[in-house]
């Protein structure tokens, strides 16, 4: 009997064991946590102006913009209304010197002027904007078929006599002719107020930190660009208005006939060829692809313009498709010559800039 109990006991302990060894040995599962990632979808860009780049909100943007031919010689300066434009190009004309096309639409000045006549790069330049385009005149018949080809509403000072448009010149008592003619600018304009608002011209980032030029370029703190021995457009980086200031050659503030200072959120030097096009030294622009510098924000990043597109606004980009972003706000365009221009008198420019207190200079 005792050996009976002993053996029983001898087997439990072994099935026990046994079955301790199997529980041991069994696999357990690993719990399976599912990540699900949520598709982040952006909501539609809130609607900007057009040339300017600022957020409208619940504003709709009406009306057409209007563009003004004006000088820009010592004797014209200073100008009046110049420092109220959204955007103006700076053009190099025959003598050496520049002109000015500012572009109205934010705010249209009641006056304007000095009003100068037209040359051939105006009409591609004007030409993605629609709405108005006013010049003294033209140097011969055909500059004038060059520019109506835009297929802009042109208000010409010297074809306007006996249309209603030729009451809104005037000569001012400013300064002597020809640097006395002056256009009512917006009330020119209420009287074309059914044509079309203009066209979106640049890309825009509303935060400036997220400009290209702030984001991917070198600090500039000032910058000089040479169109001629006898014209240089100088801009200097104001930190507390965030703005680029402009001066003259001499170091003198360039100031608007009011007092107040030019200046640009976003400085874009172009570097288009010059060309005698019926004998006057003109940039092309239309169906091609140039170096663009972009200053914004205190720094200058390079790209390219791209103006093939004819009758569409000119893009801005690296070289390799990816869009360039300016800051909202006023757009400063300088064209200056570049190294492939032959026109009669005209050399290449250059740009001079300051970066991190180096002096840097920059053929084009």
């Amino acid at each position: 009997m005792g050996l009976s109990l002993r053996t029983s006991l001898a087997l439990v302990s072994v099935t026990l064991l046994t079955l301790a060894g199997c529980a041991v040995e069994q696999p357990v599962e690993e719990a399976v946590i599912e990540i699900i990632e949520e598709e982040v979808v952006e909501g539609p860009e809130s609607p900007r102006h057009p040339l300017t780049g600022v957020e409208l909100g619940s504003n709709v943007v009406a009306g057409p913009s209007i563009a003004i031919k004006i000088d820009n010689t010592a004797a014209g300066r200073p100008q009046v209304g110049i420092a109220a434009a959204d955007i103006v190009f700076e053009e190099l004309v025959e003598g050496g010197v520049t002109r000015y096309l500012a572009v109205y639409h934010t705010a249209v000045p009641d006056e304007v002027g000095p009003v100068r006549s037209g040359r051939p790069q105006d009409a591609d330049l004007v030409r993605s904007l629609g709405g108005v385009f006013v010049f003294s005149g033209v140097g011969n018949s055909n500059v004038r078929e060059i520019i109506r080809g835009a297929g802009l509403q042109l208000v010409e000072h010297d074809t306007s006599g006996g249309t209603p448009d030729g009451q809104f010149f005037f000569r001012s008592s400013r300064k002597p002719a020809p640097l006395n003619l002056h256009i009512e600018a917006a009330d020119l304009l209420s009287s074309y107020s059914n044509l079309a608002a203009p066209a979106q011209q640049f890309e825009f980032k509303t935060d400036p930190a997220e400009s290209s030029a702030v984001l991917l370029g070198d600090d500039v703190e000032s910058l000089r660009v040479t169109f001629s021995k006898a014209i240089e457009s100088v801009w200097e980086w104001d930190q507390a208005s965030g703005l680029y200031l402009k001066f003259l050659s001499n170091g003198s503030p360039d100031l608007d006939a009011d007092g107040t200072q030019i200046s640009a959120t976003n400085v874009l030097i172009f570097t288009p060829n010059y060309f005698d096009v019926e004998a006057l030294p003109s940039a092309k622009i239309s169906g091609i692809v140039e170096t663009v510098l972009i200053a914004t924000g205190g720094k200058m990043v390079e790209g390219v313009f791209d103006a093939t597109a004819l009758g569409e606004p000119i893009t801005l980009h690296d070289g390799e498709g990816n869009p360039l972003y300016l800051s909202p706000g006023k757009t400063f365009i300088l064209l200056a010559p570049g190294a492939g221009s032959t026109a009669s008198g005209v050399q290449p420019g250059f740009v001079t800039y300051v970066s991190n207190g180096e002096t840097i200079t920059r053929n084009f």
